[in-house]
């Protein structure tokens, strides 16, 4: 005989798995056991021909009856079980979980109702989470355009007051008020491109592009600025083109994101190599650079929006900005199919995207 078959004649045999072949034995079980009450009581002390027939019937109704409700009375408390558990969670308390002894159908029940619990309690910490982080939101967006807002006001208010002492201080509050507004502007530029990347608002227009090409355009404007942040730029390549599909406009602001986080957060003077390589199929571009070392904590919270690491590991003395740069960084590089990551180790900081190779 076959497994199948041997699985089957012992589950029907112990009526596991089927609350329908339990209550099946139970009655079965039941009527023997009423048969051998009813012989046992026949022998010792009763009479069966002083009760007649009806007596004799109901005698054994109740007695059936009696065994049946014994036998399938842990399926009955399983139920009551079942039913005290689905009001339990009902009432709130998705932490709670019923008990999956059984293997019948009960206990398939049970599981769906654990299950549904699990679920429900995750849609709830969920929602907690994106309101906690609505509420993040506000709070660094608030701070952050404050703080140049509030530099700003001043400054007119100095110019307003006619309050300097000769033109080139006057000069000196509008270089500075017009640097706070260009940084304001920074702000709620990297906000409203956040906002689009992930309300799912973002469409890409994509073309077959070149990355070498793209990056050798973007080194060219890239390297002025790093020299003037003492910090020299070496690029190593694969040679020849590798094409990829993406939206070069995003994508040339993801990898701008990737260079200034490296300027900003390298030791002065010092080294940036930017790597673009065929990595199994995939395109592989990475920012090195070297600057304070941070804790694996801060490494899995640098992709988050508004998070800023350690002021103090900034050697740059431009606004650190929103904290958003990274994030969206990662948002573009996922909506194109890509992946971007971090390799740290002892300061030495290596942020990498991978997309996929363009095919024909």
């Amino acid at each position: 005989m076959s497994k199948e078959f041997l699985s089957f004649l012992a589950s029907f045999l112990t009526g596991k798995k089927n609350i329908r072949v339990r209550m099946f034995w139970a009655a079965v079980l039941s009527f023997i056991l009423m048969i051998a009450f009813s012989w046992i009581l026949a022998y010792f002390t009763i009479n069966w021909g002083d009760l007649g027939p009806v007596g004799n019937f109901a005698f054994l109704v109740v007695t059936f009856l009696f065994f049946f409700f014994m036998l399938t009375r842990p399926i009955v408390r399983y139920l009551r079980t079942l039913a005290d558990g689905l009001m339990t969670i009902a009432g709130g308390n998705l932490d709670y979980r019923l008990p999956a002894s059984s293997e019948d159908e009960l206990g398939e029940v049970a599981k769906s109702i654990n299950f549904m619990a699990e679920q429900l309690q995750e849609k709830m910490d969920l929602e907690r989470r994106s309101e906690q982080s609505k509420m993040e939101l506000i709070t660094g967006v608030s701070h952050d355009l404050r703080t140049p807002l509030t530099s700003i006001i001043g400054y007119l208010n100095l110019l307003k007051n006619d309050d300097y002492t000769n033109l080139e201080e006057h000069k000196r509050y509008i270089d500075n008020a017009y640097n706070k507004s260009q940084q304001l502007k920074q702000l709620i530029d990297d906000l409203f491109e956040y906002t689009r990347l992930t309300s799912g608002a973002a469409n890409l227009s994509l073309t077959k592009m070149d990355m070498a090409a793209l990056l050798e355009q973007i080194m060219n404007e890239f390297e002025p600025i790093a020299q003037e942040n003492a910090l020299s730029v070496r690029l190593v390549r694969d040679p020849g083109p590798m094409y990829a599909s993406i939206d070069t406009e995003k994508m040339v602001r993801a990898i701008d994101n990737l260079l200034m986080n490296a300027l900003k957060f390298s030791f002065k003077p010092g080294d940036i190599t930017v790597r673009l390589l065929e990595n199994f199929g995939d395109i592989y571009f990475a920012v090195e650079n070297v600057g304070k070392p941070i804790a694996k904590e801060q490494e899995k919270l640098l992709f988050e929006r508004f998070y800023k690491a350690d002021p103090s590991r900034s050697e740059y003395r431009a606004s650190p900005g929103a904290g958003l740069g990274l994030s969206i960084a990662k948002n573009i590089a996922e909506l194109h199919g890509g992946r971007i990551g971090l390799n740290h180790n002892n300061g030495h900081f290596t942020f990498f995207i991978e997309l996929p190779r363009w095919s024909e």
